[in-house]
């Protein structure tokens, strides 16, 4: 059964039931200067009173990793009495990348899976996408897990701890997540025809290398990613390379090359 670009097949082995689906594309997104138009991480620890503490800034610069400062500064701003609701509010008010919302609904509407790999957390994303009312759009959303206690303290820890990986940070690595999910998907009987990557920083990097040559890369003009790819001492990418500055951008690019 084919339904709007969606391959369905329902078929028996001895007396096993079997299901197969083949979607036309798989598209995976950073979320900060991505999805949302700022850094999610570093528009929180501006909240507070008198900045970052030098100490706290040395944590991560020592070797701590971004995880355990942003940690650390969630404990400050709750000692700082900024309460869960300014939080939520202030991260919430984040604009979302012109094009996006269009981007994100034409997407889900044409049977497009989305997902997000993010080093931000499961809290400042979840909020921000029902806020934008976009959560419907997402299938999908691996980052750093988090959670407010019951007196409004942030808490937040690392998605893996992984030392495979030098192009990624310890606390994720999103080429991993990507190639994992393919696969879980796979054998729960989803298939995907193209798969695509959005992403604007050096971390977007490794998921882009792990694209085939029918597979869509989608780096953000003007952002860390582009010096990644035009250095002629990194990896070549096998997929096709469209740089974008909108959301708008993607979306033309993907319709000219699937007809849905």
């Amino acid at each position: 059964m084919i339904f709007n670009d969606l391959l369905i097949i329902f078929y028996l082995i001895g007396s096993t039931f079997f299901f197969q689906m083949t979607k036309p594309l798989l598209i995976a997104f950073d979320f900060d200067h991505t999805i949302a138009n700022k850094n999610s991480d570093h528009v929180a620890h501006q909240m507070l009173p008198g900045g970052v503490p030098a100490d706290v800034k040395e944590l991560y610069h020592s070797g701590g990793g971004w995880t355990e400062f942003m940690r650390r500064c969630f404990q400050l701003l709750h000692a700082a009495k900024i309460s869960k609701d300014d939080l939520e509010s202030t991260v919430n008010a984040i604009p979302p990348v012109p094009g996006y919302e269009d981007l994100l609904n034409n997407l889900h509407s044409n049977n497009c899976e989305v997902i997000i790999i993010s080093d931000s957390n499961s809290v400042f994303i979840d909020n921000w996408l029902v806020h934008k009312k976009l959560r419907h759009t997402i299938t999908n959303i691996s980052t750093n897990p988090a959670f407010f206690d019951d007196e409004g303290m942030l808490h937040v820890k690392e998605y893996q701890d992984q030392d495979f990986c030098d192009l990624s940070e310890r606390n994720l690595c999103k080429g991993y997540v990507l190639e994992t999910y393919i696969k879980e998907r796979a054998d729960e009987g989803v298939e995907f025809q193209r798969i695509a990557y959005a992403g604007d920083g050096k971390n977007d990097f490794c998921p882009m290398l792990k694209l085939s040559k029918n597979d869509l890369a989608f780096p953000r003009k003007d952002y860390t990613i582009m010096e990644y790819l035009n250095n002629p001492g990194k990896p070549s990418l096998k997929a096709e390379i469209l740089p974008w500055t909108d959301g708008y951008d993607i979306w033309r690019e993907i319709t000219s090359r699937i007809n849905f």
